[in-house]
């Protein structure tokens, strides 16, 4: 097996605007042959020494469009499911690297249930942190077959990384004096009150919040006209806060460097997630990250020696606010660079999901 290249199928759809499955597969590149093509999981046409399951939801377009509804699956995919799984299983060696514990969009029995029948096929799974092992044991205990490796979530250094703080303060208009918080990507509903709370506990005056996810909801007002107006008004009156830097839809990966190195602080406000890849994207450039004491997101932060906060509690939240940027005058944050560079590596993180496969095969 060591004299050639694995085969390896990546069994998901396409991901856009998740960079961890195109950065594994050119990583792997040294080291195997990887296909990245759902279809040809249910084709069961190829050859191949492992499938590398990501998300359940995302093996078929067909499957990911009940995310969007409350229906059942139907008998019939969940028996072409179980087929496929039933023939890759017989014929390859089925791995899954754990990156949620369910789908964020839909949490209910249905997919409870495809979660726990599509990693009751997998020989190995990999992990982001120890919380997880322990939360997957919890989840399933009739799943006694499956081998458990924490694999770290690799860096985002394929991220461009062409500004200094001051340039990006200055493309971004933000005194280079001014302490600045970053919350990065979609921003949901319940975050915005951590999200509010965290930037009233940032003891400078002089102080920015950089949330470009944050939407401005239309309110709910039954006369169209009406809402369209207050709507628009709402859009307006966000653009001129410079204060609060909001609804600036979708940041593309060619500008996001300009709000990472603008920041001081990262902060993460997700509550009932199991992982966030934010995490490494902020100590990829640098930044001290705050975020919850709970699940991988709170065993990796204290790790990594950065502040967490307890869910629910305003004081615990300010604290760890307060904390994260005193540490940012601090070299935590060159510290956790050094980290992401050296150990968090593509490079490195492949060679772990090689001998991942490779112990995958032995033990099929």
């Amino acid at each position: 097996m060591n004299q050639r290249k694995l085969k390896v199928l990546f069994a998901n759809i396409p991901t856009p605007g998740n960079r961890f499955v195109l950065d594994l597969q050119e990583g792997l590149e040294p080291y195997a042959d990887v296909t990245w093509d759902c279809d040809l999981f249910w084709s069961k046409n190829e050859d191949f020494d492992v499938v590398h399951i990501h998300w359940p939801e995302y093996l078929s377009f067909e499957i990911e469009s009940y995310l969007l509804n409350e229906n059942p699956l139907p008998q019939k995919l969940w028996d072409k499911l179980i087929d496929c799984l039933e023939y890759w299983k017989k014929n390859a060696s089925i791995v899954y690297t754990r990156h949620v514990q369910f789908p964020h969009k839909r949490h209910d029995e249905e997919f409870l249930k495809l979660y726990r029948i599509v990693s009751s096929y997998c020989i190995n799974v990999a992990h982001f942190a120890n919380y997880s092992i322990e939360q997957f044991k919890s989840f399933y205990p009739e799943h006694v077959h499956v081998n458990h490796e924490v694999i770290p979530h690799q860096n985002y250094a394929s991220l461009p990384d062409k500004s200094s703080k001051e340039e990006a303060r200055s493309f971004l208009g933000i005194d280079i004096k001014a302490d600045v918080l970053l919350v990065f990507g979609a921003i949901k509903e319940n975050e915005k009150q951590i999200i509010e709370k965290a930037f009233n506990a940032v003891p400078n005056k002089n102080k920015v919040l950089l949330a470009p996810g944050w939407k401005v909801q239309r309110r709910n007002i039954s006369y169209i006209r009406l809402r369209e107006w207050v709507f628009n008004f709402e859009v307006w009156l966000a653009s001129l806060k410079k204060q609060r830097r909001i609804n600036l839809g979708f940041i593309q990966e060619e500008e996001a460097h300009f709000y990472l190195n603008a920041a001081d602080v990262l902060l993460i406000p997700r509550t009932d997630e199991l992982n966030s890849g934010n995490i490494t994207l902020g100590c990829t450039f640098g930044l001290v990250v705050v975020g919850k004491d709970d699940a991988d997101i709170g065993e990796i932060l204290k790790e990594t020696g950065n502040p967490v906060f307890k869910v629910g509690d305003d004081e615990s939240l300010e604290q760890a606010v307060k904390e994260a940027f005193t540490l940012s005058k601090t070299n935590l944050g060159e510290q956790s660079k050094t980290l992401a560079y050296q150990e968090w590596s593509i490079e490195e993180i492949s060679k772990m999901y090689y001998n991942f496969y490779l112990n995958s095969i032995r033990k099929d």
